[in-house]
């Protein structure tokens, strides 16, 4: 039987997906594929695309692939990324079960973009951040889009979490077969991302000795720009020829 869920409860309404509380777990959650990326998919993508079979899904498949890697690939510290737990039928179509992160008071996580908007971002955070940005560079996962919102902190177990915007945007991906590509689109993202949280960070007034791993990075990040251009575009058009 598909369990029911009430447009109402929606927790998240995200690009691609909404997120649910699961109504028979408060330590799951359930996401699934919106009306509002179903509708961009029929407008947007080529007949191609709209033709092959899971039209709707992908982001499943490339999350989903993510999770498979790091639980087969003997990948330390994986408690980074939110768990997957598996799939679920609900009147709304298929979903996917993750486990909640939440607070000692059993609401959810604030995200790292609410810790900083409230002013509760702090040392410690910058600290743990600056491990989550290691780890990133250590592990062969794709991160196609990783922001404030889409990273929450783990007050109980002190540390982040990534909790959406892993995996590739395309299937397949040169990201998920060249290391080396990946780390350093994976080092792009984290030096974008440093950039926007020291910019809020001094609009809201904040007084900390931060000190980004990454930041120092920068400099050398920039000779690579047109190298990574070159690489997405080969990436684009590797994805439009295996999918004839």
């Amino acid at each position: 039987m598909d369990l029911h869920l009430r447009l109402d409860q929606a927790i998240a309404n995200g690009n691609e997906r909404l997120v649910f509380p699961h109504p028979e777990s408060d330590d799951l959650l359930i996401k699934v594929i919106s009306d509002r990326f179903r509708k961009r998919m029929d407008q947007k993508y080529s007949i191609s695309t709209r033709l092959r079979r899971l039209t709707y899904y992908w982001p499943y498949m490339k999350e989903v692939s993510e999770h498979i890697y790091l639980r087969e690939g003997q990948i330390e510290n994986t408690h980074f990324v939110q768990d997957f737990t598996g799939f679920v039928d609900t009147n709304l179509g298929l979903g996917i079960t993750v486990r909640a992160v939440k607070k000692h008071n059993g609401e959810l996580a604030d995200t790292l973009s609410e810790l900083i908007i409230n002013k509760k971002f702090n040392q410690e955070h910058a600290d743990r951040l600056n491990d989550l940005f290691k780890w990133l560079e250590k592990t062969f996962i794709v991160v196609r889009d990783l922001r404030t919102v889409n990273i929450v902190w783990d007050e109980i177990n002190g540390h982040f979490v990534i909790i959406d915007g892993i995996g590739s945007r395309r299937l397949p991906s040169l990201r998920s077969v060249s290391r080396f590509y990946n780390r350093r689109a994976n080092r792009r993202r984290i030096a974008k991302l440093c950039q926007r949280i020291n910019r809020d960070l001094e609009n809201l007034g904040y007084n900390l000795n931060l000190n980004f791993r990454n930041t120092s990075n920068l400099i050398f990040l920039i000779p690579c720009t047109i190298s990574l251009s070159f690489w997405e575009t080969f990436e684009q058009s590797y994805a439009i020829a295996m999918s004839i």
